[in-house]
């Protein structure tokens, strides 16, 4: 039996100090054990002096300092895993229509609190003013970033001021450029709105992080200059991103023709789970090049590939986080998405939509008793959701209600009472379709009961299926109440 061992920050940087000293610092991001001990937040930063060299002009000098502080933050995995079984908490034997998604009103904006320590530049200095010029950072430029970004879920949800703090992450990142100054002396706000716009942008694939350099008058930051750190120069940027067009555009051209979200939500969830294995090991597992040229990958990758092929079919689809717990009570992070459909909120998790996922997690030791395609991930409501995965709080989220356009119910397969002429019906036509399953999702904990007794404790399975059958086979989610008859 393997053990586990929990190791404190201060553990940790003891061991690598042992480290450095034998490797004599080659091979290693960071320049001295101080630099490791500031990414791990142990050490205070050295700040650069912004010195003004006189109160009433507005040129300041920079004081040549030891070192910059710059702190670095990196995406981190979000490792999905099967929660264990808990109590329903969906009420009601009918089909919910939906109700107002922010019962206690419109949610504030996320970055009101910062809303002081934004800047303008238009009297920087000219070094300044032309690496932002650089990246389209001009007046003009930043209105009509704006404009393109209208509609986006994240950045919605962000102050004016915060808006174009987003527009100037984004241009900066676009670019692979760094140190350009942005418009906060925030740091909390540079955190926010980078997590935004990594909300927004599946498409940012060869950025993994950020630094930021912070200058200082005294004790206060005057400015900020934003870095992205990238995985790939511009050169390796532009040749994936031919062949991610590639593989998006034979995607899209067989998609559904139709005006109908449900489908076409649908597809781009069957397509991902049918061309993607999930891999803990596989290359670049945090962005969307895993799922489109490698077919391999985790859950950041299957939400990111989600959001950019809905995005390209016109559907509003944005990139949620939380924590899931596996069986064995352990919590993990873990990423899925949110759309809107048809007018109203749903979520999506392609991840554990795969049978993939079950078997390489070790969740499910028969990988036989496993469709392809798991569909009780597809568009479904915060109260479903949240029996196995628990939202992060980084950006508030409507309370998803309505099952319109659940997957069960669209299909046909969703039981709000036992009824036996129903579920004849339902066998009879996956026997015509020529399925290998027949699949029933229950609304209530009640209904799955009296099911599950009909059907297997009183053998009235037997009544449905075609032909001698001597014995039946199927498999039980009592988490998410579905019933699944193998044929």
């Amino acid at each position: 039996m393997k053990k586990s061992w929990l190791l404190t920050k201060k553990e940790i940087a003891f061991l690598l100090a042992a480290a450095l000293l034998s490797a004599g610092l080659s091979g290693c991001q960071y320049k001295s054990f101080d630099d490791y001990l500031r990414a791990l937040g142990m050490k205070d930063p050295v700040a650069v002096e912004e010195v003004a060299t006189n109160e009433s002009v507005s040129e300041v000098s920079i004081e040549e300092a030891k070192e910059l502080v710059q702190e670095v933050v990196d995406i981190s995995e979000y490792n999905g895993a099967t929660a264990d079984d808990g109590v329903n908490r969906i009420s009601g034997d009918g089909v919910p229509m939906g109700i107002d998604e922010y019962p206690d009103g419109a949610p504030a904006l996320a970055d009101s609190d910062y809303a002081s320590f934004y800047k303008s530049y238009e009297d920087a200095e000219e070094e300044i003013i032309e690496k932002r010029e650089a990246v389209g950072l001009t007046k003009t430029g930043i209105e009509k970033l704006k404009k393109e970004q209208e509609g986006l879920y994240a950045y919605e949800r962000l102050t004016d001021a915060g808006k174009t703090l987003y527009v100037e992450m984004l241009a900066i990142m676009r670019h692979l450029a760094s140190d350009v100054s942005d418009s906060t002396t925030s740091d909390e706000a540079i955190e926010l709105v980078f997590e935004y716009v990594s909300m927004d942008h599946p498409e940012l694939f060869y950025v993994e992080g950020y630094q930021y350099t912070d200058y200082r008058r005294g004790d206060e930051v005057s400015r900020i200059a934003f870095s992205g750190t990238y995985t790939y120069d511009e050169a390796e940027v532009k040749r994936r991103q031919t062949q991610i067009n590639e593989v998006v555009n034979r995607c899209i051209a067989a998609a559904p023709a139709s005006d109908d979200e449900y489908l076409t939500i649908k597809y781009v969830y069957e397509y991902i789970i049918k061309n993607t294995e999930y891999d803990k090991d596989a290359p670049d597992n945090q962005n969307i090049c895993s799922v489109f040229l490698g077919g391999r990958s985790v859950c950041n990758g299957y939400a990111k590939a989600a959001q950019y092929l809905l995005s390209k079919l016109g559907v509003d689809c944005t990139f949620v986080t939380g924590m899931v717990t596996t069986k064995s009570g352990q919590q993990f992070r873990h990423a899925w998405n949110l759309v809107l459909c048809n007018g109203a909120h749903y979520y999506l998790d392609v991840t554990w939509g795969d049978a993939s996922y079950q078997t390489a997690s070790g969740e499910s030791a028969d990988p036989a008793l496993l469709p392809d395609v798991n569909y009780d991930y597809l568009n479904v409501t915060t109260e479903e959701i949240e029996r196995q995965h628990e939202l992060s709080d980084i950006i508030d989220v409507p309370v998803c209600s309505a099952m319109t356009d659940n997957y069960y119910v669209r299909e046909g397969e969703y039981f709000t009472s036992v009824e036996p002429a129903l579920v004849q019906d339902l066998f009879d036509r996956k026997y015509a379709e020529g399925a290998k399953n027949v699949t029933i999702k229950c609304a209530t904990d009640a209904v799955y009961n009296e099911l599950f007794d009909q059907l297997f404790t009183q053998g009235q399975v037997f009544n449905y299926m075609q032909g001698y059958q001597a014995t039946v086979t199927y498999t039980s989610f009592e988490k998410t109440r579905t019933i699944m008859i193998w044929l």
